[in-house]
């Protein structure tokens, strides 16, 4: 596996692979945090942002250590769980953050089969160099997560650095994990997903040829493959922002199975609104701002436009007042 090329206009540098940790600077230390960061919600952030912050304070390097691949992929893949963000997102959240270093390698058998012990002192102390690490309530590591924070402390005080363990980020009482995100966004819940990301779950894909039905009723629709294993929300019709060349447009989203026509199959399609372009083929980007309604079959493609009808005007009345909450 090779090395990633550096990201110097971010201000981060990104280390693909445990040989290229040879490439921090002789005599730098670092201030770790560690995980899969799925999602990077609101817990991640809290984690992420005081590790720059100790950095910062300590004149070291602050660095996020995480996987392409979910860690389950090698230790149970029946249960791995759809990704919530795809490392290009990934990528530009941490850097937004301040991250100095992401080291973003693929969890093998190799990293699965080291100790605790070894992990930390060949990774983190002798090719990181660390003195601080930052993890969170639930934090485990080394072969088959066998050891927790008050272990990495008793180690930290052997090899020397030092643990920050924080508090769990909660929501409403609820505590801030990637599982109940996926259960929210499942359930259609996408605005209370929001909460916990701390921005709209967005997904990524490419504009396809559909069925072309949507022209015929007035209401011309964008089909999205997603690009890759991302989570889709649950089926319904969604009041959505659309992301087309870098430019925001209003609009709604309907996933599901097109009940009305038959024969079912699933799609999703989105319907831009004052877009006048041509999609076909452009990768876009669609964030979920609310749920309007569950997907329904209709008895008549007249009444389907009607709901339609309903539907939009549902939905510029919510990306009004959207909009103008953000803008606060």
């Amino acid at each position: 596996m090779t090395t990633l090329k550096p990201q110097p206009e971010r201000g981060m540098e990104i280390i693909g692979s445990l040989e290229g940790l040879a490439e921090i600077p002789e005599g730098a230390s670092t201030h770790l945090t560690l995980g899969a960061y799925d999602g990077v919600h609101i817990g991640h952030q809290a984690l992420i942002r005081r590790t720059v912050e100790t950095a910062e304070e300590g004149g070291a390097l602050s660095v996020v250590f995480t996987f392409r691949n979910h860690p389950l992929s090698i230790l149970a893949p029946s249960y791995v769980p759809p990704r919530l963000t795809t490392d290009d997102v990934r990528i530009r959240l941490f850097s937004e953050m301040g991250v100095r270093i992401l080291v973003l390698v693929e969890f093998d058998h190799a990293l699965a089969h080291l100790t605790a012990t070894e992990f930390t002192r060949e990774i983190l102390v002798k090719r990181l160099r660390i003195r601080h690490v930052v993890c969170g309530h639930n934090f485990h590591f080394g072969q088959g997560g066998a050891e927790d924070v008050q272990s990495l402390k008793e180690k930290g005080a052997e090899m020397g650095f030092t643990v920050e363990q924080l508090e769990p980020v909660k929501v409403r009482g609820v505590i801030v994990n990637s599982s109940r995100i996926r259960e929210l966004l499942t359930q259609g819940l996408v605005s209370t997903a929001a909460e916990f990301l701390g921005r709209p779950y967005s997904i990524r894909g490419e504009v396809a040829r559909g069925t072309g039905r949507g022209r015929t009723l007035t209401y011309p629709t964008a089909n999205l493959v997603p690009c890759e294993d991302i989570l889709l929300p649950g089926s319904g019709v969604y009041v959505v922002r659309v992301i087309v060349d870098g430019a925001p447009y209003g609009g709604m989203m309907s996933i599901g199975t097109n009940p009305t026509f038959p024969p079912e199959h699933f799609s999703i399609e989105a319907h831009l609104f004052d877009f006048n372009g041509n999609l076909m083929g452009k990768v876009i980007e669609v964030e979920f701002i609310h749920r309007m309604r569950m997907e329904m079959k209709f008895e008549s493609a007249e009444a389907l436009v009607l709901q339609m009808r309903r539907d939009e005007t549902s939905a510029r009345k919510f990306l009004k007042g959207y909009i103008t909450k953000i803008l606060r």
